[in-house]
């Protein structure tokens, strides 16, 4: 009986440990339709926002894991992700329809309006704003 009382045990752990961990799967949850979203691992938390946002809240701001863009129509479609707050910076785009996990650091900061404050940085954990825009590239 102590010998299944352990396995019981062990195993009562082991699922808590699989459920408390954040996955992508997890974070999509929230997402809904017209909305930008961004998760954070550090606080388990996604932002929901259908707007533009000149500064995060200090619960997303530089904890950056996974983003996703839900917008829906044709114009200001696709979303920029600033490395600074107020857009003074560079930023990366994603397009409608797609979600980024950038636990990988393959996203980086590839455009600029003329600030080019964080090019080439990875997004992963270093974005403080965002904006919709009707096309991806430098000046949007």
């Amino acid at each position: 009986m102590s010998k299944l009382r352990t396995v019981l045990a062990g195993a009562a752990v082991a699922a808590t440990a699989l459920l408390a961990t954040p996955g992508i799967a997890q974070a999509d949850g929230g997402c809904n339709s017209g909305e930008f979203c961004a998760y954070a691992d550090d606080n388990q938390l996604t932002y929901r926002n259908q707007g533009n946002s000149t500064d995060w809240p200090a619960t997303i701001k530089n904890k950056l894991d996974w983003v996703a863009n839900r917008g829906t129509g044709s114009s200001f479609a696709q979303v920029n992700i600033y490395y600074n707050e107020n857009y003074q910076s560079a930023y990366a785009c994603i397009g409608q329809g797609h979600e980024w996990n950038l636990r990988n650091n393959s996203q980086v900061f590839s455009w600029n309006a003329g600030n080019t404050a964080g090019q080439g940085q990875r997004v992963h954990d270093n974005a403080a704003s965002h904006k919709w825009v009707n096309t991806c590239g430098n000046n949007t």
